[in-house]
């Protein structure tokens, strides 16, 4: 045990620094987190003094409380999937930066493994964040009658929902990035599902309830919308779509040549 810590920590720091010392990595959280919330201000605030089923609102259904907020989720879940592609991709620029870290750590998976746990983490504490402060300003601003510090459970559960769809959404980008060897690749294919082309889908074609974004939406939104599955299926089908697209990618990772 104690070598295998021995052998992991230098690993750790080495990959901690490329992820937090990256611009992209700190432009990112900045966007993600400043612009969701001026955003969950401006969205609350017009809605005071509205009749729930004003034709004005963004929706002319009332929105149940405790889904209040979570409509501003996705402005955050398209940056933080820009994150993953880009530390997915990073390394394969040029071809040297990848060979330079298998070299100095040659156990293959478990280079893998701590970039997707550090990716996990990051994207977390993100998400978290994000969507603590927005539900905050939404309720503090919108004057819904919840305790905005407090909040309630079923928004504290939402609030842990939209978290880990979000991280399990990067760590399939991160997947397919590595699968890839590039950040391109990861941006075609997820940022169309995470800016709603998944949820229009949902809504026409039952068959992509089951697609990744659409089925972690369960985790956070109204079920009563008759979009989405209910949250643990989402919850779990969202699970199996990120462990085999990550087991995928570190099978490709450890075997083929670079």
């Amino acid at each position: 045990m104690s070598r295998l810590l021995r052998s992991t920590l230098p690993l750790a720091r080495s990959e901690s620094m490329k992820l937090f010392t990256a611009r992209a990595t700190g432009t990112l959280a900045a966007v993600a987190i400043l612009g969701t919330w001026p955003m969950a201000w401006t969205n609350a605030a017009s809605a005071v003094g509205v009749a729930p089923d004003d034709p004005r609102l963004f929706s002319s259904e009332p929105v149940p409380l405790e889904y209040q907020g979570f409509e501003m989720a996705g402005i955050g879940y398209v940056l933080v999937v820009a994150l993953a592609a880009v530390w997915a991709g990073s390394e394969y620029g040029g071809g040297t930066q990848i060979r330079t870290t298998l070299l100095s750590t040659p156990h293959r998976l478990r280079v893998f493994l701590m970039k997707a746990l550090l990716l996990a983490i990051t994207v977390a504490a993100i998400a978290f964040l994000t969507m603590w402060g927005t539900l905050v300003i939404t309720h503090a601003a919108g004057d819904t009658g919840i305790d905005p510090w407090a909040l309630n459970p079923a928004i504290w559960a939402h609030l842990g929902g939209v978290t880990i769809a979000w991280t399990l959404t990067a760590l399939i980008a991160f997947a397919i990035g590595v699968l890839g060897r590039t950040a391109i690749l990861p941006l075609i294919l997820v940022v169309p599902l995470v800016i709603g082309i998944g949820d229009f889908l949902a809504g026409v074609w039952v068959g992509a309830k089951y697609l990744p974004t659409a089925a972690g939406a369960a985790l956070f939104s109204d079920p009563t919308s008759g979009i989405y599955l209910d949250p643990l299926a989402g919850g779990l089908i969202h699970t199996a779509w990120a462990v085999i697209l990550l087991t995928a990618a570190a099978v490709a990772f450890v075997r083929r040549d670079l």
